[in-house]
């Protein structure tokens, strides 16, 4: 993308995100203790590791939060953002590039949902391992399924069959097709990183319905 066609896209951006400023009303501060492992009853979260409060929740936060231009131009060309980046394993940075290209969900909301998933020393245990199902694609509440896949064994590739599993496509061996709100993510593709999120909130993924999301968010577009 030429850099007159990302400012255009910039100003664009600031105009669908000026009325959500207006009308945004306080957001909660999360709380939680300890760096917990994911909430009972996640059907897609069951061995995540999900972030704590000390590092990534606001100490307070009102209405929906300025990003830097820099991290507003990320958006606008598929880049992470700097903080982004620094969160993020080698193989979560390779996946969630190209998860963002194919679907195009904003790099930073990838990136969020992904330390959601899974982040910090269970994210560099699983790179040791050689496994990239970045959003724990299989791992549900009775099973894991389709876990073994050997797509998962390459960033790159898992974020292909991750996009198309995303899409309805069956492209998870012993899993099968995405339930139809999973699907409905994509419909947000292009909307505003928060309704992106609330998206991702309403699709069923998680039991848990991500509520500190938002908050994720927010810290890795600072």
């Amino acid at each position: 993308m030429s850099i007159d066609a990302a400012l255009q896209r910039i100003s664009q951006i600031q105009g669908m995100v000026a009325p959500l400023h207006a009308a945004a009303s306080t957001v909660p501060t999360q709380r939680t203790t300890g760096g917990a492992t994911a909430p009972t009853g996640a059907p897609l979260a069951t061995a995540a590791t999900y972030p704590t409060a000390t590092a990534y929740a606001p100490t307070a936060t009102t209405g929906v939060q300025p990003t830097s231009f820099t991290n507003v131009l990320a958006g606008t060309t598929g880049a992470l953002s700097p903080k982004a980046s620094s969160l993020l394993t080698a193989g979560q940075r390779t996946f969630a590039t190209q998860l963002a290209a194919e679907t195009g969900l904003n790099p930073q909301v990838v990136a969020a949902w992904m330390l959601a998933e899974q982040s910090g020393g269970a994210a560099q245990s699983r790179e040791s391992a050689g496994n990239h199902n970045w959003l724990n694609i299989g791992y549900t509440d009775s099973a894991t399924y389709g876990a073994s896949a050997s797509v998962w064994s390459d960033p790159a590739a898992a974020a292909h069959a991750t996009a198309g599993w995303l899409k309805g496509e069956d492209t998870v061996d012993g899993y099968g097709k995405a339930s139809a709100g999973v699907q409905s993510i994509l419909n947000s593709a292009g909307q505003p990183p928060e309704l992106q999120v609330q998206a991702l909130q309403r699709s069923g993924w998680a039991s848990s319905g991500y509520p500190d999301l938002p908050a994720v968010l927010r810290m890795v577009g600072s």
